[in-house]
């Protein structure tokens, strides 16, 4: 050892607050510092991190640094008994969940996994082995759902029929009796409610929540069942509100049955080209219980939310039924490679593809596309042309700001590209041999199912040609971009009349938005109307047609099931 190093190690070792032991740690290291060594009871050689220094010194700096602790020891401080901390168990234990047992056994070939790439493979969860139960042990409480006796028929709650509601405490005194009848009464009230008396009271609670909800909906979905995230696209921002929404309208409808079986349905078939199972239906049902139980208000208590598990089970039972009869028939979903992409004007370009698989659609429907661009991402657009003998699909899409799907498919979608298409999907199908005179409204590119429309019917034998009145608007007369082949198509029928509207602009039609330059030009009321276009024209369409007296049932559109983006 250098002259150097012995004076600073001899330095080091004089004075109570330098001893032979580590300094202080720095922030962060999770460590506390060593006590003085003038507090222990042993000699300082008992503690390994002063034991290295003083074996590195040589023999005649040892009883250096150990001589201030042996020659002048003083006095021994209490020391407080030292904090024991037990260790840390290995794994934590998790917040109980409640059971749900799947409603129906899987059925074969109906459950597709996903594609195995990267965004489901960063969302998947192996399911975690249940903890087994202690030999000759019962949990003390209430039996878990799972287990718990089944509700007698026409019964308002899930308790046993012994006991309608819970025990009344002893009348006490007259006031006390006052104050429990009542509540007494409404209780048993409210269990014999039907259990859509009791949805519908919830839903109007939650509906001015309805946005709380929703995230509060997700929140507990993806939080319970985080595997479930890889269903949904990178983005919610259209998709946030979709599904909750529609368990919603499903549940209003729940004792109409062809209703109920016309909105759940097509939902069902949709939902296979996301990879829904049918385990999945149960965490949806507890988040949507979850969301329900947290924003109904007062109109909440355990009879309303047996009636909710009740309606639910109903509706998913439906829907995996759906599911399982459209798998015999039809693939989760289909690909199909891009033939030509065609201009036809500076944001609108009609694109043409053939799918691997027969797609077995009416005139009037609309697919849903999702572009390898963007993944889990899928849009509805119409077909514009009614089936034909090559099977192919031809979609007019306009790019519009800020629109994923759409500016893809006409900017940087050409031929040879591979798109997935989900199932036909839209009620703007026509009747059967029906001549009942025909109203087909389209603003924008919801022009094209109105030509796949006419195309269908130009087709038809003449005896079962309705007459039919085609209305085509748009912002200026540049883009009436599908007024050529109306125009051909009315030269060749005589059962064919085509107008149209512009809003601004020279135009050889009518001026006006095109709701109103419909409705000023009627009546309608012995007409079937379709209406297509975007979702603001659509709804100001339909109250122009009720002003001018065509009913409901005689109003066709797509508005209700998806918004086009």
């Amino acid at each position: 050892m250098s002259i150097g190093s012995a004076l600073h190690r001899h330095g080091r070792s004089r004075g109570r607050q330098q001893t032979a032991g580590p300094s202080e740690p720095s922030p962060g290291t999770g460590a506390e510092p060593d006590p003085d060594p003038e507090t222990l009871t042993g000699p300082p050689a008992t503690k390994p991190v002063a034991a290295a220094p003083v074996a590195a010194a040589p023999t005649a700096a040892r009883p250096v640094a150990a001589a201030p602790v042996e020659q002048e020891p003083g006095p021994v401080p209490e020391v407080p008994a030292p904090l024991v901390v037990p260790p840390m168990p290995d794994h934590l234990p998790m917040p109980v969940r409640q059971v749900y047992t799947p409603m129906i056994t899987n059925a074969p070939g109906l459950n597709w996994v996903g594609p195995g790439d990267a965004w489901t493979r960063a969302w998947a969860q192996q399911p975690a082995a249940p903890a087994p139960a202690a030999p000759g042990s019962a949990a003390p409480g209430p039996a878990p759902a799972a287990t718990a006796k089944a509700p007698e028929p026409g019964s308002g709650s899930g308790q046993p029929s012994g006991q309608p509601f819970p025990p009344l405490p002893p009348l006490l005194s007259a006031e006390t009796a006052v104050a429990v009848i009542p509540l007494a009464a409404r209780a048993w009230a409210r269990r014999t409610e039907p259990d859509l008396v009791l949805v519908r009271r919830s839903l109007a609670a939650v509906e001015p929540l309805a946005d709380r909800a929703v995230a509060h909906f997700y929140a507990v979905l993806f939080v319970g069942s985080p595997e479930l995230r890889s269903l949904f696209p990178a983005s919610m921002d259209l998709q946030r509100d979709r599904l909750f929404r529609a368990l919603l309208a499903a549940a209003r409808v729940a004792d109409d049955p062809v209703a109920l079986s016309a909105l759940v349905e097509p939902l069902a078939r949709g939902h296979r080209k996301y990879g829904v199972k049918d385990e999945h239906y149960a965490p949806v049902g507890a988040a949507l219980i979850a969301a329900l139980a947290r924003y109904g208000g007062g109109s909440w208590d355990r009879h309303t939310e047996a009636a909710w598990g009740r309606t639910y089970t109903a509706i998913s039972q439906l829907m995996i039924a759906a599911t399982e009869r459209d798998a015999v028939v039809s693939p989760p979903w289909w690909q199909g490679e891009v033939v030509a992409v065609e201009p036809l004007t500076g944001e609108i370009a009609q694109v043409t593809v053939r799918t691997d698989h027969p797609y077995l659609y009416r005139a009037g429907q609309y697919a849903t596309l999702e572009v390898p661009l963007w993944p889990r991402v899928w849009r509805p657009y119409s077909l514009a042309n009614a089936p034909r003998p090559d099977g192919l699909l031809s979609f007019q899409v306009k790019a519009v700001p800020a629109g994923w799907v759409s500016n893809a498919l006409v900017r940087r979608t050409g031929p040879g590209d591979v798109l997935r298409l989900g199932p036909p999907a839209g009620q703007m199908v026509l009747r059967p041999g029906s001549t009942t005179p025909l109203l087909l409204v389209g603003g924008g590119t919801g022009i094209a199912p109105i030509l796949a429309l006419v195309q269908e019917l130009a087709e038809r034998p003449q005896q079962q040609r309705p007459e039919v009145e085609v209305f085509y608007g748009a912002r200026s007369e540049p883009e009436l971009y599908a007024l050529g082949t109306l125009t051909e198509l009315a030269k060749r029928h005589s059962w064919l009349n085509v107008r149209t509207a512009v809003l601004e602009g020279p135009t050889q039609g009518l001026h006006g938005r095109l709701p109103d330059v419909v409705a000023g030009l009627g009546p309608w009321d012995d007409h079937e109307a379709y209406l297509s276009g975007p979702p603001a024209m659509v709804r100001r369409g339909i109250r122009a047609l009720y002003a001018v007296g065509v009913a409901e049932e005689r109003i066709r559109h797509d508005l209700g099931e998806e918004v086009r983006r």
